[in-house]
């Protein structure tokens, strides 16, 4: 099940697993979906919607429920939810299995950012919409 217009503070289930890994920027576009299984937050999206794009600050699935097609449903709903034109996310270039996930979902890597990540430069991916 998918929920929306959650409140960061509301991923308490996950928060924990997540703000090890992550530190979110929360802007006044940004909107947060979750998914839940049993009424137990397993996944979240955040993102920005302006105008006809929309730009993924955030996608994370609880490690136990990942490939259940958790990521993939969570942006087919945004998708669904908004008219936009294109998708756009950042990501590690040392995240192969986030990669070829992207890449399943229609995104192109379009850029490199160089020391975009700590360890790491980030792939700019882009998937067009309509």
């Amino acid at each position: 099940m998918i929920e929306k217009n959650i409140q960061i503070e509301d991923l308490k289930d996950i928060f924990n697993e997540y703000k090890n890994l992550y530190n979110p920027i929360i802007s006044d576009f940004t909107k947060i979906y979750v998914y839940t299984l049993s009424n137990k937050v397993t996944g979240f999206v955040v993102f920005d919607v302006i105008y006809d794009r929309c730009d993924i600050v955030d996608i994370f699935v609880s490690e136990k429920y990942r490939r259940k097609h958790i990521a993939q449903n969570l942006l087919n709903e945004i998708i669904k939810d908004y008219k936009i034109n294109n998708m756009t996310l950042e990501v590690s270039k040392n995240n192969i299995s986030a990669i070829k996930f992207y890449e399943t979902m229609g995104f192109k890597k379009v850029a490199i950012r160089k020391n975009y990540y700590k360890d790491s430069d980030g792939l700019l991916m882009l998937k067009e919409i309509r």
